[in-house]
Parts: structure tokens; C-alpha cells; sequence
């Protein structure tokens, strides 16, 4: 007699997994089988997994990736084919520096990795490394970079949070033979009690630096000395929001005016007064909501989840509501970005997509977004295909031991 939710296969991929898990399994199968999602947002393929990316331009993209690159992606083409930069783990993050910040013509990226260091290399040749940072004991998780000055700063799951000056001139990067190598100027450790997940700066100065993570709880830096920014009407409180209306990891936060939204692995999207540090609105979701992206010249918020859907919220009028949602992505959404009317979308399923949020507000077709041109399959016919579920196997390059820690930061959203 067979245990009731016993798993028995010879397929050696489904060893230790449960009923759930393979249903789970299935069900994505079948979705990477269908026609509709194989196009919709024009995907761009890279093979490996997605774990964040930051917008050159309008024509260009730099990707993290979990196999062990950071990429430079062409936003026009189908396929990533362009060269990397190698590190010795899963790049988590990357920035590009200001666009008046070039050597040679070319814009400036970082690439930080679970090698616990942090590369500087040009746009144009990221083969060559032109500086290292390193300073970190731990995994770095988030990176951003200042937009008018050569400042870098990033979030390690050592806790802490640190400042990089580059030098005033990109040129200078270029005439060493070796990388240069680069300490921090500013470290902060202690105020999070936690592994720092995402930074962002203010919109308008870039004069204050946020921050948040695993403690669920949001704190506010100066930009250029680090030092813990007051609070309005306070003479010695600092500005921070301690944990209580997130109850567990913050893995995203977006500034824009005079308003943060932060994305939680409690399953809501928050958008916070900056000056009463109160939650204005609040969007809840039934899973792990990864990537937060507001759009305020259309009155609206885009958030990415846990299982790949991209909900679109008005938030301009009344209570928030959800106007649209995009079933592309097949795994977690790890990161949204925009540039002009366009805004992109990453995630595990190996793919980068675009959306133009113009046509999305304005779509008429019903609640999920799909253009006219696609015609949406019916699952069941879907399913009459056969399902080649080891097709993608090997493309994120990662070791046994590798894929267990991913899986493991993954699961990070269910605590």
C-alpha cells in the first residue's frame, strides 16, 4: 500500500521531492510549453538565471546572473550572446555609475557575487576588470551606484552596508596594468541586525541612502558621510521604520517623490510616507512579493511575485486595484526596472522582458495582459505535448552544493 503523497519515480530529479513539489513541477513545465508565455514581453534568453539587472539605456542592459557572470545584454536582440565578466560565485547584483562617468566612451558597471567581492569593468569591455572592491565577509547582496558621483554602495549578508569612491576620472581606471584595488570609505554595521537585501537613493538629490533587508525594518543614510539620517522634527531620533508593518524580509525598495515602496516576503507591497514614516497604502498579495517598481506619470504601481506574475496596481484614485496581470515568467520575478515608457522584467526563468506600460494601462482585452497578435492555447491542449523537463537542464552552471544554497536563499521568502 502506498503512503498517501509518496513520491515514487525512477527519474532521479524527482529523489526527495514531494507530491506538491511535483505538481509544482509540473505545472511549470507546462507553462515554459506555452506558446503564449514562449512571447510574451519579447523575451530575451540567457541560459543561466537572472538575480537582478540595471538599465544602461534604452538599447542596453547589464544582467547578474547565477552562473557565475555578469553579462551585457543587447535589449533589441533575442538571445544574451555578448561576453562576461567571471566571478567566483553567483553574481547577485549589478549597478552602472552615472552617464557622465565613462572611460573611453564607455559606461562604467559593478558586478558583486557571492565571491563576496565587487568588480568594476567597462560597458564596453567587461573583460577586463578595472578595479576590485573588497571589504565584505560575507555574500553581497545589493549594489547601487550614485548618479552624478563616482560612489558606489552596497549590502552584504554580513550586515553591513558600504561606501566606495572611485576615482574622479574614469581615465585613471584605465591606466593601470592591474585592477585597482578599493577599500571602503564609510562602513555601517550594527543598526541592521540582519543581511541588508536592497538600497535605494531618493529620486530628486541622491542626497539620502535607504536601506532594508532581513530584520524587516527600513533605515535612511547620508549619502556622502554615511551617517544615519534625522529624523524631521526630532532633534536625536534617526529616521527608520522598525519592524512591525513588514513582518519578515524587505527585498526591494523603490524611491519616487515623497514616497518609499518596499516589496516583503510577508506578501505585501508598502508604500511609505517619507516625512511621518507612515504606511500610505498597502497592496496585498497571495504570495512573496519580490520586485516593486512605481510609475507615477501613469498613476501606478507594478510589483513582481514569487511565482512569476506581474500585477499592475492603480494606486491614483480610491483604494489600490489591480488593472492588469501578466502571466509570463515562469519562476520567481527578481527584479523590475523602467526607462522612458518602457519598464523590464527578470527572473529565474532565465528570461528578461519588456513591456511597453503604456499599451498594458490602456489594454481593453480583460484583466490578463496578452497583445493582440497572441492568441492565448488552451492548457489542456498544452498538455497533450510531451514535456522535456531536463531541455534546460545545466544552464545556470552551478554546482550541486551551489544550486542547495540557492535553493536555500530562495526559500528565504517563506520565512
Amino acid at each position: 500500500m502506498t503512503r498517501a503523497g509518496a513520491n515514487i519515480s525512477s527519474d532521479r530529479r524527482n529523489f526527495f521531492m514531494s507530491s506538491a513539489q511535483l505538481e509544482a513541477l509540473e505545472k511549470k513545465e507546462l507553462q515554459e510549453q506555452d506558446p503564449v508565455r514562449q512571447q510574451l514581453g519579447s523575451p530575451i534568453r540567457t541560459k543561466a538565471r537572472i538575480l537582478g539587472f540595471e538599465l544602461c539605456d534604452k538599447d542596453t542592459a547589464v544582467l547578474a546572473l547565477a552562473s557565475h557572470q555578469a553579462k551585457v545584454a543587447d535589449l533589441n536582440a533575442e538571445v544574451c550572446a555578448k561576453t562576461a565578466v567571471k566571478h567566483a560565485g553567483p553574481v547577485t547584483s549589478v549597478a552602472v555609475l552615472g552617464a557622465e562617468y565613462r572611460a573611453k566612451g564607455s559606461r562604467i558597471a559593478m558586478s558583486a557575487s557571492w565571491d563576496k567581492v565587487i568588480k568594476v569593468w567597462a560597458v564596453d569591455d567587461p573583460q577586463r576588470t578595472l578595479a576590485v572592491l573588497t571589504g565584505h565577509s560575507d555574500f553581497v547582496k545589493c549594489l547601487v551606484a550614485h548618479p552624478t558621483m563616482p560612489i558606489i554602495y552596497s549590502g552584504s549578508a554580513d550586515k553591513s552596508i558600504m561606501f566606495w569612491r572611485l576615482p574622479e576620472s574614469a581615465e585613471a581606471l584605465l591606466s593601470k596594468q592591474k585592477p585597482l584595488e578599493i577599500t571602503p570609505f564609510k562602513v555601517i554595521k550594527g543598526e541592521h541586525t540582519g543581511q541588508i537585501y536592497t538600497l535605494c537613493l531618493d529620486s530628486t538629490t541622491a542626497s539620502t541612502l535607504y536601506s532594508a533587508g532581513s530584520d524587516a525594518s527600513i533605515r535612511a543614510w547620508d549619502s556622502q558621510t554615511g551617517a544615519p539620517l534625522a529624523a524631521a522634527g526630532y532633534d536625536s531620533d534617526s529616521w527608520h521604520i522598525a519592524r512591525g508593518q513588514h513582518k519578515t524580509n524587505i527585498f526591494d525598495c523603490k524611491l519616487t517623490g515623497n514616497e518609499l515602496w518596499t516589496a516583503s516576503a510577508d506578501k505585501t507591497t508598502v508604500g511609505w510616507d517619507l516625512e511621518t514614516r507612515a504606511a500610505d497604502l498597502i497592496l496585498e498579495h497571495n504570495t512573496a512579493v519580490t520586485a516593486v517598481l512605481p510609475i507615477p506619470q501613469m498613476g501606478v504601481v507594478v510589483t513582481g511575485v514569487r511565482d512569476g506574475a506581474i500585477y499592475v496596481w492603480r494606486i491614483s484614485s480610491g483604494s489600490p486595484v489591480i488593472i492588469r496581470e501578466i502571466h509570463a515568467h515562469t519562476d520567481d520575478v527578481t527584479c523590475l526596472r523602467a526607462v522612458g515608457r518602457v519598464f523590464y522584467s527578470s527572473g529565474l526563468d532565465e528570461t528578461l522582458r519588456k513591456w511597453d506600460i503604456k499599451d498594458v494601462v490602456e489594454f481593453s482585452g480583460g484583466l490578463e495582459y496578452i497583445p493582440s497578435g497572441l492568441k492565448k492555447n488552451n492548457v489542456q491542449q498544452s498538455q497533450t505535448s510531451t514535456v522535456t523537463s531536463t531541455a534546460n537542464a545545466g544552464h545556470s552552471a552551478l554546482t550541486e552544493e551551489e544550486e542547495r544554497e540557492l535553493a536555500e536563499l530562495m526559500s528565504d521568502l517563506d520565512d
